[in-house]
């Protein structure tokens, strides 16, 4: 449950990143000033968040390339995209509300660079050493995991800005997600019941948009949380399935003996 937790507060944190800019980027002076001020902490709580989810499941970070953040192709990406958004945090922090439309419409597309990056890493780090997926399945599991972020991040914007866009389509990308997992880690997280939690954060993203405006938060937040739960046990099954071990083999020579025609 705790990689769950963390893996939420982390949609939320990156996930605005990219959500909450170009929504405020012809917004009022006030809502804009308070982002410019927030956006560059929360995308380093978002990282410290992320070192913590790392550092409680190491083997799996190694065999995913991201661990040594340096070592690897992923880990590379993953921190040349994070100091390009926090780059443009800081940019976006000394100029404030000076900053035209087009400038949040840029820092957005760094947060969205950034969030697209952290979604391979988290579907890289989930398979670790667990049931194998193809290159093309991570791929569209990353992507089903970046709407989700865009929908979390939605939980971030102002009040009169608070009806989501992108929970709609959080919603359709989760039983997706699960759809694209191996047979084994489907299976097992049946036999687990978490298709509970999978259809209730589904249900809530799908429903969000349509609630009145002072349910609209709440919900989206339990679906977010529900959202990372699911995918912390999906993770955590995926890490037991590794760590299992194989049959006992036979003892030597106790095959079928070899028989000499006569």
């Amino acid at each position: 449950m705790a990689t769950g937790l963390l893996l939420a507060l982390i949609l939320i944190a990156w996930g605005a990143q990219a959500a909450v800019p170009v929504r405020l980027a012809r917004a009022d002076e006030p809502s804009r000033l308070f982002w410019a001020r927030a956006a560059l902490p929360l995308a380093l709580a978002g990282a410290m968040l992320a070192v913590l989810v790392l550092g409680s499941n190491p083997d799996a970070a190694l065999v995913s390339g991201l661990a040594p953040f340096w070592g690897r192709i992923p880990g590379r990406l993953i921190l040349l995209s994070l100091a390009a958004l926090l780059l443009a945090d800081l940019l976006l922090l000394l100029a404030g509300t000076r900053l035209e439309a087009a400038g949040w419409w840029t820092v957005a597309g760094f947060g969205l660079a950034h969030l697209a990056a952290a979604s391979f890493a988290a579907e890289l780090l989930r398979i670790g050493e667990g049931p194998e997926s193809t290159v093309a399945l991570a791929t569209a599991g990353a992507a089903c995991r970046l709407l989700v972020g865009l929908a979390a991040g939605e939980l971030l914007l102002p009040s009169r800005e608070n009806r989501p866009v992108a929970a709609l389509a959080a919603g359709l990308a989760l039983p997706v997600s699960f759809a694209l997992l191996p047979e084994e880690l489907r299976t097992g997280l049946l036999g687990e019941g978490t298709w509970l939690t999978l259809s209730a954060a589904a249900l809530l993203f799908l429903a969000v948009r349509w609630l009145p405006g002072r349910l609209r938060r709440p919900a989206l937040g339990a679906a977010v949380l529900l959202a990372g739960l699911y995918f912390g046990q999906a993770a955590d099954l995926s890490a037991e399935l590794a760590a299992r071990p194989l049959p006992p083999l036979g003892p030597i020579g106790a095959e079928e003996p070899f028989l000499v025609p006569p």
